[in-house]
């Protein structure tokens, strides 16, 4: 089994929980990839572009992968899944479901038009410590893609928090509640899931069959 750890939009492999978790998989003696998918330029990377590099990176080996995502992960990690039966299991953390719907939301009618006019909108990029601009291709690209792709079932554990002011909680309850082998944990936490990374590791570590 190779396992696979993505990190969420304008993020980067040295986000606190992507480290945390590969330290973990190395005591255990274990392998944890972490792609950068911010690919060669954030600026103008799409959900598409990142999808076909897992695919092209991850996937061809024909061997059993496990996908852990949090965030924009978390929902590429599905979008994974439906596309490729070598996905065995995910674990995901506050998924970012309906991501289209939750950028325009965010943003605004008003500042998405505006993104659209001026061709790119500066967003905080958190691995990067600093504002970048991002192409309005991104937007057009990502409303191509839904949680709803996710057609077939596989053992999926998520982890969200109840104060989870980005992505809303009742989106994975609603995730689980269309799907059989979907096991939910709502936890006192927002949406970076950092107050107990180690009661989260040991769900993982059962889950996973690792420990």
């Amino acid at each position: 089994m190779n396992y696979l750890y993505l990190h969420g939009f304008a993020s980067s492999p040295q986000s606190r929980k992507a480290q945390y978790m590969q330290d973990k998989f190395n005591e255990l003696g274990l392998k944890l990839h972490l792609p950068d998918l911010n690919l060669t330029d954030f600026s103008t990377v799409t959900l598409s572009e990142q999808l076909d590099y897992l695919d092209r990176t991850y996937l061809q080996k024909n061997e059993p992968l496990t996908v852990i995502g949090s965030s924009l992960g978390g929902f590429l990690a599905v979008q994974l899944a439906a596309q490729n039966l070598l996905v065995q299991k995910l674990v995901l953390f506050a998924p970012a479901f309906g991501f289209s719907e939750r950028i325009a939301k965010a943003l605004g009618k008003e500042n998405v038009t505006k993104w659209q006019q001026d061709g790119s909108r500066e967003f905080y990029h958190y691995g990067l410590k600093r504002n970048v601009n991002l192409q309005f291709q991104f937007f057009i690209d990502a409303q191509k893609y839904t949680e709803e792709k996710l057609t077939r079932s596989l053992p999926i554990l998520i982890f969200h928090g109840i104060h989870d002011d980005v992505v809303p909680a009742s989106l994975s309850e609603e995730f689980m509640k269309r799907r059989s082998q979907v096991t939910l944990k709502l936890l006192d936490d927002d949406h970076a899931l950092g107050n107990d990374l180690e009661s989260i590791w040991q769900d993982m570590t059962q889950f996973l069959a690792i420990n």
